[in-house]
């Protein structure tokens, strides 16, 4: 049994390192300004993921209305342009180079069922907008 006393206080020493390792091993305790931000922040996720959630849903209801209005524009622009086109060829083709008049201008096939407001129509000027049925302008051009 002597032989084991000389054993006793290493095995002391090696109890009290562990301890002390293992304490230093812990985490230190919250910080109280940390747990605030992290909650703050935590909420403000959250509040942003349902914004998120009522965005698409809205964005999947107005998907058919957004690709009408997309089709109704490019209609638009389409008259717009093969109009644009029509009177500037008409210039080109006469002596004077002039504009028709609304007298000699047929809209072409492309302003079928289009919404045509002319603000300028004159030999030397002319400028048009293409306007849906509550009169908002979807297109529109101008030659001098």
């Amino acid at each position: 049994m002597n032989a084991g006393l000389p054993l006793l206080p290493l095995l002391l020493v090696g109890y009290l390192l562990t301890g002390c390792l293992l304490t230093g091993c812990q985490s230190p305790a919250p910080d109280p300004q940390t747990t605030t931000q992290l909650a703050a922040l935590s909420a403000r996720m959250t509040a942003l993921e349902t914004q998120v959630t009522v965005l698409k849903a809205a964005q999947g209801e107005d998907a058919a209305a957004s690709a009408d209005d997309v089709t109704a524009r490019a209609a638009a622009q389409n008259c717009a342009v093969v109009l644009a086109r029509t009177l500037e060829t008409f210039r080109q083709g006469s002596d004077t180079a002039h504009y028709p008049s609304m007298s000699q201008l047929a809209l072409p096939d492309a302003c079928g069922g289009q919404r045509v407001s002319w603000k300028v129509l004159d030999a030397q000027h002319y400028t048009f907008e293409v306007t849906n049925a509550d009169g908002q302008v979807l297109a529109g051009e101008s030659g001098l």
